[in-house]
């Protein structure tokens, strides 16, 4: 199974000082050609969150119109620039039926992995909150299939990053989280975004992956009194199921200069399927 992943897109309609350092519209186009001329179409796209700047109508259309040329399924999670009752109606063809009434978390188990849409984004407010709410629902969810791979999808990385003003604003009882995940081998992946950078850690026995903005970058900055927003190009994520683990490729949507491989690669499969081996010749 192959899992596309976007997110932190920051689409807008009003002009903004990031205007100056990168157009969140025209990067997303780019990212949506890339996944889809790129000759390997994947199971489904998560989205995770941040989709638009300010959450308003306006941009909720236009981030519509960027989509579209998608043509897998799309599961979107929002993110604490998105706004909740515009970002489920407007997404509403992306979404479920039923969704818990104060966040808009979800499950799709209809592919070879689980895959469990968390919200922790909280109504007027840029940190979120992993409560006793949401502990509760994502606690059945894991209950009700023990022995299926799931990954856990959403938008605030349940972890400290080093990225100091991220961390002190982000997810607040992320130890919770975590401890949850840890009793639950099934995970086997829990991707995130709001970090704006590609980043990897573990949690118990699962990967805990961050995919990087289809806009700006953070810059990699670890000193706790500075930071900065980089105009590294835009991305996304594929996650790779094997049937055992998830071995996860950040693409990067660029033209910059290629040299075609084919004849070497026919050679490599070639003496692969040989059985001799690769001597140094």
């Amino acid at each position: 199974m192959l899992i596309a992943q976007i997110s932190d897109c920051h689409i807008r309609s009003d002009e903004s000082p990031f205007d100056q350092l990168v157009n969140s519209t025209e990067t997303l186009e780019r990212v949506v050609a890339h996944l889809m001329s790129s000759g390997i179409k994947p199971d489904v796209l998560l989205a995770t969150g941040d989709l638009t700047e300010s959450g308003t109508e306006e941009e909720y259309s236009l981030l519509l119109e960027l989509l579209a040329p998608i043509d897998i399924p799309v599961l979107p999670i929002p993110g604490n620039h998105d706004e909740g009752q515009q970002f489920r109606q407007a997404l509403t063809n992306y979404l479920p039926e039923k969704l818990p009434q104060t966040h808009c978390s979800y499950v799709e188990d209809s592919y070879p992995v689980r895959l469990i849409g968390l919200d922790t984004s909280l109504e007027g407010r840029h940190d979120g909150h992993f409560d006793d709410e949401r502990f509760e629902w994502l606690e059945e969810q894991l209950h009700q299939s023990p022995d299926k791979p799931t990954v856990i999808f959403t938008h605030f990385p349940p972890f400290m990053s080093g990225i100091h003003f991220m961390d002190i604003s982000g997810l607040k009882d992320p130890e919770r989280f975590c401890s949850l995940v840890e009793k639950n081998p099934q995970v086997k992946l829990v991707t995130s975004g709001h970090l704006h950078r590609p980043i990897t850690t573990m949690i118990g026995t699962s990967i805990a992956s961050v995919c990087p903005s289809t806009s700006h970058q953070l810059g990699l900055d670890l000193n706790p009194a500075s930071g900065s927003l980089v105009d590294e190009p835009p991305s996304y994520q594929l996650h790779r199921w094997d049937g055992i683990r998830f071995v996860t490729h950040t693409a990067v949507a660029w033209e910059g200069k290629t040299f075609d491989l084919s004849s070497w690669i026919n050679k490599v499969a070639e003496q692969a399927s040989s059985g001799s081996g690769f001597p140094k010749k």
